[in-house]
């Protein structure tokens, strides 16, 4: 993870321990507002790195398909998985068909630690 020197994304317990490590950050409110800040930061020479829920992918259909895809921009992401509760479990079980299907090539998948 140490390769990125731009990182951003909404706050998740599960990812406390990286975002501790990590010397500067940009907390962000939604999900689709820390990838476009991401593919700011991608435009002006950064290597970018969004971290999120499981449960904000739905947040960041429209600004992957619109921005990220058609220009080619390259963001990684670090996802942290939530399965439940069970408002939970169904984004939890398409979790990585929905990175594919989106075209996201680089991605992490978190196991969330408290559920």
């Amino acid at each position: 993870m140490n390769k990125h020197d731009f990182v951003t994304g909404v706050p998740c317990s599960s990812l406390k321990t990286f975002i501790k490590g990590i010397k500067s950050y940009i907390p962000c409110t939604r999900e689709d507002e820390a990838v476009a800040l991401a593919a700011g930061a991608y435009l002006a020479g950064k290597k970018p790195l969004v971290y999120l829920q499981n449960s904000g992918l739905g947040n960041i259909v429209d600004v992957t398909t619109s921005l990220l895809n058609p220009y080619d921009i390259d963001v990684d992401l670090l996802v942290s998985l939530r399965t439940r509760p069970e408002h939970h479990a169904f984004m939890g079980s398409i979790t990585v068909k929905l990175l594919k299907l989106l075209g996201c090539r680089n991605y992490t998948i978190v196991k969330q630690c408290k559920e």
